[in-house]
């Protein structure tokens, strides 16, 4: 099991380097769920006592390469590592696109990006694309949170790519993994530790702080929030704590992981869930299943087939251009499916994929794992970690997973139980205290808030957004068919969504997009 990250060590990003081509409309398909909240008076504003510190934005050339028509303005959002002892500062980079609009709405958007631990502004290109039609009425705004990306210092771990390149031509054992895996985190910890970083100071309540920080330093009264992932876990937090003072106009959650979860429990069976209505719809598909029948049993047993003999996958370093011959195994085959399942575009082609896998036909998956290879540079791990253990670890009983694995296949329980504990075990090593009680409580608001879903999400499916709505006054919830992670990153009915309920957020968005939606397979 050496070929790609361990999954559960972030809440990842969907992909965002590549937008999906549009999926054909079919028959009508059940609407989004109309919200059962409604709204309420707006509540009286509290003041906020200014904070016992100084923070300042200086501008600054962007650190990104981009082409976006628009001038960008780059600079760093200068704010305490701690709070609490402000002798010691970071630099948070910010990039702020205008709206194209001679007289654009005062409350811009801010974009909070997944992981915890993933890079924005690399990828600032694709969101200025994505999000066109915000641009048209007002500013967007991205940053590389806090320990992220071009923000300083970049919590980022590039020992753990090191290991694996290492190894990658190495069938591991899951132990032998594991102890390469947490001797990479060592050094990665020992390097920030003795460039004096304090792990502490990582988490989403300071992130939350630096929002408010920075919707101030620049200017704007109020603004909306975009989070993805666990960017709407930063978002929650956000509100939670800044929420009384009137500065969040209203926040969009997609892809919701509310701090209530036990992620980590719930992970077996939310991928269970994820991998069995793939192979449902297949065999309900009349075209699919003639093709590719009998897909959930041929799926585990190709698990087994591969972790007793792996077979050997080229896969091509594209910046050194060195290929590797990679034994891939059945962990392998778990863990890549569930990546594949972030994006709607793979996600038809799956059925295809696992039946030329049976007969020992690579070229797919080579080019998949060529294209993934790298995708942790763009994860800054560090953060990831100080955020986890801080934050959803210690709230979650790893004695009791072995009860959150019953009735799942044997070999899903086998890869989730294996991970779950090797990210337990960084925890060991990186030693941050867990957070008070109240980040694991839910989040109440009157705030308008969007909730949006992808049906196919196998790490926060729908099921999150319902349980987070339940909390708040002005929730309005849509589970969007044949979708996945990061709706609104690959589907332009959930920008559609979006654009609505930003114009008119007391109001639930028009969702008759929600019809065009369309759940077929490549043959």
């Amino acid at each position: 099991m050496k070929m790609l990250k361990v999954w559960v060590i972030a809440l990842l990003l969907a992909a965002c380097n590549e937008a999906v081509e549009e999926l054909p409309s079919a028959a009508s398909v059940p609407q989004g769920l109309v919200p059962t909240h409604q709204p309420t008076a707006t509540p009286t504003r509290q003041q906020t006592p200014a904070p016992a510190y100084t923070s300042f934005f200086e501008t600054a050339d962007c650190q990104f390469e981009h082409n976006i028509e628009a001038e960008v303005q780059c600079g760093y959002l200068v704010v305490p590592e701690q709070r609490s002892r402000p002798e010691r500062t970071i630099r948070l980079h910010t990039a702020i696109i205008p709206s194209r609009s001679s007289t654009p709405l005062p409350d811009p958007l801010v974009f909070l990006n997944g992981g915890p631990g993933a890079h924005t502004l690399v990828w600032a290109d694709f969101y200025a694309a994505r999000f066109d039609d915000i641009l048209e009425q007002r500013d967007l705004i991205l940053l590389d949170q806090r320990g992220v990306g071009f923000s300083e210092p970049a919590l980022d771990c590039p020992e753990i790519i090191d290991d694996k390149l290492v190894h990658i031509e190495e069938d591991l054992d899951p132990a032998v993994e594991k102890e390469n895996y947490l001797a990479a985190m060592e050094l990665c910890y020992e390097r920030l530790t003795a460039a004096g970083i304090d792990f502490s100071a990582y988490n989403s309540a300071a992130s939350a702080a630096d929002l408010d920080d920075l919707r101030r330093e620049l200017g704007y009264e109020s603004w909306n929030m975009l989070g993805i992932s666990y960017g709407t876990r930063l978002a929650l937090t956000a509100v939670r704590d800044f929420g009384h003072t009137g500065t969040i106009r209203s926040v969009v959650l997609d892809s919701t992981y509310p701090p209530q979860i036990d992620a980590y429990l719930a992970s077996g069976a939310n991928l269970n869930n994820a991998f069995d209505l793939l192979f449902a719809r297949c065999a309900n598909n009349e075209s699919c299943n003639r093709a590719f029948p009998d897909l959930r049993f041929r799926f585990y047993a190709l698990v087994e087939k591969l972790n007793a003999e792996p077979t050997t996958v080229f896969v091509t370093d594209q910046q050194t251009r060195k290929t590797y011959q990679v034994p891939f195994n059945g962990y392998d085959l778990i863990d890549t499916l569930f990546e594949m399942m972030y994006n709607p575009d793979q996600i038809i082609k799956l059925p295809r994929l696992l039946t030329r896998l049976e007969q020992d036909r690579t070229f797919d998956l080579s080019e998949w794992l060529t294209n993934a290879l790298r995708q942790s540079e763009y994860f800054s791990q560090g953060m990831t970690v100080s955020v986890q253990c801080t934050e959803e670890m210690p709230f979650n009983n790893l004695a009791g997973l072995q009860g959150s694995l019953a009735g799942l296949p044997p070999q899903l329980a086998d890869f989730i139980e294996i991970n779950a504990h090797s990210f337990s075990s960084s925890c060991d090593l990186w030693q941050v205290e867990p957070a008070a009680a109240n980040e694991t409580q839910p989040v109440s608001s009157d705030i308008p808030t969007l909730i949006l879903a992808g049906d196919y999400d196998p790490i926060t499916p729908p099921s999150f957004g319902h349980e987070t709505a339940a909390h708040l006054d002005q929730a309005y919830t849509f589970e969007l068919l044949g979708q996945s992670h990061g709706v609104v990153t690959t589907n332009d009915c959930a920008v559609e969504l979006l654009v609505g309920f930003l114009n008119e957020p007391h109001r639930p968005p028009d969702d008759s997009c929600l019809d065009g939606l369309y759940v077929g397979f490549a043959n």
